[in-house]
């Protein structure tokens, strides 16, 4: 949407609309995790070490890249931060504050956040932003009340991320399980799957009986398919140390992508991949897609020379 102040727009007159031209482009793009039996990450891995596999077919991987917080030029990285603040956080809200803050002081010039907390409504912040202040001003102005509606949460933010550029990823936390959402869980775990951003799942236990096991499994699902973690602290003083952990996972990363070599006909495709040269690694990877065909923009073509 245009804003009122926006003047980049330029007229056209009703005759001289400019030719566009629209290409088809079915390219798949895949982001891994490769670590070692330990949990480090593991570097310097190029397209030879691995082999990529589209419902058990081999395919040929075009583009390889390390994406690593050491040396090289930075891939954006676009992440919506998805904090519960219902009414059972009250005693632990200041615990959730420092942790998020902390993974937000973290974030590197070319980096974007979005807040989004939820209880039983959804509040989001304005935008993308490296304004790490204004990230800071909403954080600090969460208040603990209501209900949870963490399924209608986790939808809405995917829906804001999905066009973001660079890596994209969801850090979602939880006290609690699902009481006032209207979106059905698998719902929203079929559009996460549709999206290519990976979940990282926080579900705390915080006070007894909350976190039966409802929620508890949507999280753990929904991480699991997008290639992402979840993590199950019994204590809050855990939190700082998790939201580092997935703060250095963001940055330490491989993408890659791929032409299929079956053409899209929006059936669910499973993605798996092998690290061939090194018998110790372990590989987190998306489960799949939905093989719907893409259009790029509109191209408007050089115009002709005098």
């Amino acid at each position: 949407m245009l804003s009122g102040s926006d003047s980049s727009a330029v007229a056209q007159a009703p005759d001289q609309k400019p030719f566009t031209l629209e290409v088809d482009v079915n390219v798949v793009s895949v982001t891994t995790v490769v670590f070692d039996k330990a949990g480090h990450f593991i570097r310097g891995l190029g397209p030879s070490d691995i082999q990529l596999f589209e419902d058990g077919v081999r395919q040929e991987v075009s583009y390889f890249r390390e994406a690593s917080s050491v040396g090289g030029e930075r891939i954006p990285l676009s992440v919506a931060l998805v904090l519960d603040n219902s009414g059972s956080m009250g005693p632990n809200m200041r615990f959730l504050q420092e942790a998020v803050l902390n993974f937000v002081y973290k974030l590197e010039e070319v980096d974007q956040a979005l807040v989004v907390s939820f209880n039983e409504s959804i509040k989001g912040s304005a935008d993308f932003t490296a304004d790490t202040d204004r990230l800071e001003r909403f954080v600090e102005g969460m208040q603990a009340w209501g209900g949870t509606s963490l399924f209608d949460a986790v939808h809405y933010s995917l829906g804001r991320i999905k066009d973001q550029p660079g890596r994209k990823a969801l850090v979602v936390f939880t006290d609690g399980d699902d009481t006032t959402s209207s979106t059905p869980e698998r719902e929203v775990i079929d559009y996460a799957r549709s999206v290519e951003a990976t979940v990282y799942s926080i579900g705390f236990k915080g006070q007894p009986g909350l976190f039966g096991g409802g929620s508890r499994g949507f999280m753990k699902k929904i991480a699991e398919e997008t290639g992402g973690s979840f993590f199950f602290p019994d204590k809050v003083g855990d939190l700082i140390k998790i939201f580092q952990s997935i703060s250095e996972e963001l940055k330490n990363h491989y993408l890659l992508s791929y032409t299929p070599k079956r053409d899209p006909d929006g059936s669910w495709r499973a993605i798996s991949l092998k690290v061939t040269s090194r018998a110790d690694a372990q590989v987190r990877v998306r489960k799949g897609y939905f093989a719907v065909k893409k259009r790029r923009p509109p191209v408007r073509p050089a115009p002709p020379k005098p």
